[in-house]
């Protein structure tokens, strides 16, 4: 089948499965990247090879120069397939749509989502996320180097892009999402 707009995610709880199951509202195909033993619940797996798993610890470690989270100090395999699964959300996808817990900085997301929308800077990909402390959206500048606001209340997906975030979604961060795939409409 021919999608119009196709969305890589991960099929994890929260943020993940919410892009994938209000998609589902508008015809949008989404593809959850996963690895061996990775429990998700995406209805599209599409499991990653031990080979592609490396190209994504690449990346992962260009994101921890700016990161500085010490991608080479992380003891578990699981958690290292995790930040390498996300490489594969951010290199299918034109543009990243984010939901965050929170920023750490005017330039960098917490968590796992915060490692995939490094990723995403770090390969001039367009970005967007949803700050669920302030409630608005933001999109990445990158002349200025910081995460500015949206003037428009929900930012216009590309056809095919990254529907990523946070496992804590609140109500606020569900209804970003529904207003982001309310735009697809327009």
């Amino acid at each position: 089948m021919n999608y119009e707009y196709i969305c890589h995610s991960g099929g994890c709880p929260g943020a993940d499965m919410a892009w994938e199951t209000q998609g589902y509202k508008y015809d949008v195909h989404t593809i959850s990247y996963s690895f061996h033993n990775h429990k998700q619940e995406g209805q599209n797996q599409k499991i990653l090879s031990p080979k592609e798993l490396q190209e994504g610890y690449e990346a992962a470690k260009i994101a921890d120069k700016t990161l500085k989270r010490n991608f080479d100090a992380i003891v578990y395999p699981y958690v290292k397939n995790l930040l390498a699964r996300n490489w594969f959300q951010v290199k299918n996808a034109e543009s990243i749509y984010a939901i965050s817990k929170k920023f750490l900085s005017d330039s960098i997301v917490d968590g796992g989502t915060g490692w995939a929308v490094q990723m995403a800077i770090d390969n001039n990909k367009p970005v967007y996320v949803f700050d669920q402390v302030t409630n608005r959206w933001y999109k990445y500048n990158t002349d200025n180097n910081i995460f500015e606001p949206i003037s428009e209340a929900a930012p216009l997906l590309t056809r095919n892009f990254a529907g990523i975030g946070t496992r804590d979604l609140t109500d606020d961060g569900l209804q970003a999402i529904i207003n982001t795939y309310k735009r697809v409409k327009e």
